[in-house]
């Protein structure tokens, strides 16, 4: 890569890291059903509709039969279409930036420390956050019952990436445990509280939090059953922070 493409490159990340903490510090908070935020206009408005006509159209993994997942992490990079690498190379190096995991860390501030009093470390500075993003791409049929998220992601951030809002109403739902739980068919004795609309260039993110950490602000979480045409999936950028390098997608 020549001088002036590297320095083209490296303006792209500061662009979009600068985009991504204005995002996150200006995200409205929650503290129920857990500690959440919900942020909008995470991307410059121009780069994202750019973004979102560059999507890879191979290289993805197969999870279930629903979805599939294209790792932008580490050398996967390096395996997408040379004429649209340097845009999601751009796009990896900000969502596993020092300036958008502190961003998250001050905006998540109160779901750190019950995650850290619940792993013992003492305070929420030593809780270690390794961000390993992936591009998700969700078809028709595609659910996920409700779930906390496993021990190993300490943080769970996902970014919406409708072209419009025809695909509104298949956002994530957060749940409770609540007495009302059991009237609500499906949802594992757990009461919907609300789910996120999944617009175009907003997102959210909360910290993982298990039984042991706080039964009463577990991070239950999930899909129902969407209906999206073969040629209108799901697409989302889940951006996981893990405990180490050494676990992931």
């Amino acid at each position: 890569m020549s001088i002036a493409a590297k320095a083209e490159e490296s303006s792209l990340t500061r662009e979009l890291i600068a985009s991504a903490v204005r995002s996150i510090d200006a995200a409205d908070q929650f503290s129920l059903p857990f500690p959440h935020i919900f942020f909008r206009d995470f991307f410059p408005n121009d780069f994202y509709t750019e973004l979102l006509g560059s999507i890879p159209s191979r290289g993805y993994a197969p999870i279930t039969a629903t979805r599939s997942g294209l790792r932008l992490y580490g050398e996967n990079v390096d395996k997408i279409d040379p004429d649209i690498r340097a845009m999601w190379a751009g796009v990896s190096e900000m969502l596993t930036s020092r300036e958008v995991e502190d961003a998250i860390r001050r905006q998540l501030h109160e779901g750190l420390v019950i995650r850290a009093k619940g792993d013992k470390v003492g305070a929420p500075e030593k809780l270690k956050l390794v961000a390993k993003p992936v591009l998700y791409n969700d078809k028709d049929g595609y659910e996920i019952k409700p779930h906390p998220d496993a021990r190993k992601k300490v943080l769970t951030m996902q970014l919406y990436c409708p072209p419009d809002g025809s695909q509104k109403d298949l956002g994530t739902t957060l749940y409770q445990a609540s007495l009302k739980g059991l009237l609500h068919v499906g949802s594992y004795g757990l009461e919907p509280v609300k789910t996120l609309p999944f617009l175009p260039n907003v997102g959210y993110a909360f910290v993982v939090l298990k039984a042991y950490h706080s039964l009463m602000k577990m991070s239950w979480h999930g899909r129902s059953k969407i209906t999206t045409p073969i040629d209108h999936p799901r697409e989302s950028l889940l951006n996981t922070f893990y405990v180490n390098e050494d676990v992931g997608f």
